[in-house]
């Protein structure tokens, strides 16, 4: 049997910056670069979007983005002129850009537990950040800033996961 002890706050830390990092550039066509970490000032007005998820792991995901960074995005997802963008499509695009980051840092801690992603929901990035639950990471972009956090709540097994496919050998 392999063990192995739960990620500490800088491989989950490591783990969302890689995902999101991928997902925006692959997606998005987004150059992102991490960036120190941004004052409550700075992070008022985001736009937020929070997934809870649950299986080998369970919590939340939020992500806050910049107002003209999510229309950049929306854009370059959607294939359309920035202009052209409704604020609806937005707020879906911001959804579905947490979930596939969430989706993703998740695969790179969890790759051999099935997850669980609850539907994205509009949330104040701002308020929920201030609540100092989550670890953040932060990126610029040349649009704007991008905030993202993780809060855990709790792992399958305090501090040991079990790998099943060593049993199999």
């Amino acid at each position: 049997m392999i063990a192995r002890t739960n990620p500490n706050e800088a491989e989950l830390g490591a783990a969302v910056s890689a995902a999101a990092s991928s997902v925006l550039e692959t997606m998005f066509f987004a150059e992102v670069e991490v960036c120190p970490p941004l004052s409550a000032d700075q992070q008022r007005g985001m736009l937020g979007v929070l997934v809870r998820f649950d299986g080998g792991v369970r919590g939340e995901f939020l992500i806050g983005i910049d107002p003209h960074v999510a229309a950049v995005l929306a854009s370059a997802f959607l294939g359309v002129d920035e202009s052209d963008v409704a604020e609806a499509e937005i707020a879906q695009v911001m959804c579905e850009t947490a979930n596939m980051i969430c989706g993703a840092a998740l695969s790179r801690l969890e790759s051999e537990d099935h997850m669980r992603l609850d539907m994205p929901e509009l949330a104040d990035a701002a308020a929920q950040f201030a609540t100092g639950s989550f670890l953040q990471e932060f990126f610029v972009t040349p649009n704007g800033n991008i905030c993202t956090g993780v809060r855990v709540h709790s792992w399958l097994s305090p501090n040991l996961i079990t790998d099943s496919a060593s049993n199999l050998r």
